[in-house]
């Protein structure tokens, strides 16, 4: 009993702690655990005009959201060896037994037996896993809040958004240069080509013909790698087509104005991404089962106060 109680105190001396940090510092609450960025708190302009470029149906509309609390987000997207140690930790399986596969020139659809450990491509342990649903990811959070003493969690979509921006506005965090994508994010470009002939592409090459292991790219303005591009990323938000009442608060929005919960809000686009949906401001809609090679995601935590 002892030893439970000096090891809960532990980790909350460490959580109380982590909570003094500034933005920018970064933090491992484990030798495995995602090293995680602490991010400013403050006021932003999301979402887009009506009338820019690409706006697709259910992208938020321009809004000012005010992050008054601190949080951390993690500054790589989770590993296929981070997720492998969860699931050798839990002999955790998916109920699902499919993965949405791209082949060549085409997207071939759900194929039996795709799963995250044999995703149809070849894929390196550096490499952000994918062919994981809501569900998958959400187990894994509990699971590292478990072994840490720690509320980790997915990003909201508007803390996804405020975190990928850096503080920037326009499409890209980088600039209104689509030809600088390349050294910022895996996206649909030249050597994407080499794959697929169909979707407008960013004008660079980026070297991968799929997904890059990650941290690969330069981060943005707050640290962060891969926020655009390389993998989508699972948000914890419940799918809303009506976005008039988006929260601005940086809250999950969930079952309120309409939520659908039997699917959630992907962020972030991937490498089979051009300019029409890579843009800070892109958001997706999937069914909380649904694998694809496409969609991964990253953790976040919520600082003590």
């Amino acid at each position: 009993m002892l030893r439970i109680a000096v090891l809960i105190a532990s980790s909350l001396f460490a959580f109380s702690a982590s909570a003094q940090m500034q933005a920018g510092e970064t933090f491992k609450d484990c030798p495995t655990c995602p090293e995680m960025v602490v991010i400013p708190s403050g006021k932003a302009w999301l979402g887009a005009q009506a009338w820019d470029q690409d706006m697709k149906a259910g992208w938020a509309p321009l809004r000012e959201v005010n992050i008054a609390y601190s949080f951390a987000v993690a500054k790589l997207e989770i590993t296929r060896a981070q997720y492998r140690e969860f699931v050798k930790a839990t002999k955790y399986a998916s109920p699902t037994t499919s993965c949405n596969t791209w082949g060549f020139n085409k997207i071939i659809g759900q194929t039996e037996g795709y799963t995250w450990d044999n995703p149809g491509q070849a894929q390196r342990e550096d490499a952000p896993v994918v062919c994981v649903s809501w569900e998958d990811v959400t187990a894994y959070t509990k699971w590292l809040g478990k072994k840490t003493g720690k509320p980790y969690r997915l990003l909201s979509s508007t803390e996804f958004e405020y975190a990928a921006r850096g503080g920037t506005r326009g499409p890209w965090f980088w600039g209104p240069d689509n030809g600088k994508a390349c050294e910022y994010a895996n996206v649909a470009d030249d050597t994407y080509r080499r794959l697929y002939s169909y979707g407008p592409v960013f004008n660079c090459n980026d070297g991968w013909e799929r997904l890059a292991p990650v941290g690969a790219f330069k981060p943005n303005p707050y640290g962060l790698h891969d926020m655009l591009g390389n993998a989508w990323e699972w948000s914890e938000d419940c799918f809303h087509a009506d976005m008039s009442k988006v929260p601005t608060d940086g809250r999950a929005w969930m079952a309120e104005d309409g939520g659908d919960c039997t699917a959630r809000t992907p962020r972030g686009g991937a490498w089979a991404s051009g300019t029409d949906w890579l843009k800070a401001i892109s958001q997706s809609r999937d069914p909380v089962a649904y694998h694809s090679q496409l969609l991964g995601f990253r953790v976040a935590l919520t600082m003590a106060q």
